[in-house]
Order: C-alpha cells, then sequence, then structure tokens
C-alpha cells in the first residue's frame, strides 16, 4: 500500500488544512463569543434615571438611545428594524449590568415595564431591596445617575 501524503507534500498540506480549518473556525468562534459577558452598545447615549419613594422603594428607567435625535427623513431611510427576543434578553443584561454596576440595585431588580423600537429602548424598574440611610445619601437628591465611569 503507498501512502498518499508521501507522494505529495503540498497536497498533504492542504488536506490538513481542509481538515483542521472548520474546527480553527468553530473555537476561535467559541472563544469570541465566550469573551462578551458585558453587552456593549457602542456609542449609543444611554441614562438611569432614578427616584427612592418615601416608602424606601428603589425604582429607575434605563434609557438606551434619544428617539429626539432622529430627524423625521432619518426615519424614512432607516432600514427595518423588528426587535426580537435578544434584543429584549440583551436590554435586560445591559440593565442588570449598569443598576449592579452603579450600586442603586444589590439583590437584582423586578421589571415593570419595558420598550423596544427603532429610536430608543427602555426597561423601568424595582430594586428588590430597600433603601438605606447610605442610599438615600447617595442617590436620593439625584434624578440622572452619570454612567460615563461603566466600562462596555
Amino acid at each position: 500500500m503507498i501512502n498518499f501524503f508521501l507522494i505529495s507534500p503540498v497536497l498533504t498540506a492542504r488536506c490538513r488544512l481542509a481538515l483542521f480549518w472548520p474546527l480553527g473556525s468553530i473555537l476561535l468562534l467559541a472563544g469570541l463569543v465566550g469573551c462578551s459577558s458585558v453587552p456593549s452598545y457602542g456609542n449609543t447615549p444611554q441614562s438611569l434615571t432614578v427616584h427612592i419613594s418615601p416608602n424606601n422603594s428603589k425604582q429607575f428607567t434605563y434609557l438606551l438611545g434619544r428617539a429626539t435625535e432622529l430627524s423625521a427623513r432619518a426615519l424614512v431611510q432607516a432600514p427595518r428594524y423588528v426587535p426580537d427576543r435578544r434584543d429584549y434578553e440583551k436590554l435586560q443584561r445591559r440593565t442588570a449590568y449598569v443598576v449592579a454596576a452603579t450600586g442603586y440595585c444589590r439583590d437584582g431588580y423586578m421589571e415593570l415595564d419595558f420598550r423596544l423600537n427603532m429610536q430608543q429602548q427602555w426597561l423601568r424598574g424595582e430594586c428588590k431591596e430597600s433603601a438605606t440611610e447610605v442610599d438615600i445619601k447617595t442617590f436620593g437628591d439625584q434624578t440622572q445617575v452619570p454612567l460615563n465611569t461603566l466600562t462596555e
């Protein structure tokens, strides 16, 4: 029996490449997906509006995007966008990250309402824990929490 790989070294390299290229692509894709633990929204404006009620409940609205920045012409020329479950889940993950990273909700939140559309996305929620004296001192006078120090 003749060893085919000894006959043609050039063909051998091509065969090896053909065999390992799909496997390498899969591993690379899995690595890229695994590294994205924090959802990124690029340069889209974002804001976190907070409110501590007299009964010490902590509510918030996380807003991503601004509808007022788009002109009527831009809306007509914009590609069709139909939000789906992945967009909703990404908004939930990003909201959970933002309220935890700012220290506003330490034990998570309960979702009260949300909106997904072409111009903006927002989620309104309430923290699972009540406001402490530290929370009242830190967030009591604020309506907007700065998000410029958060990493993407």
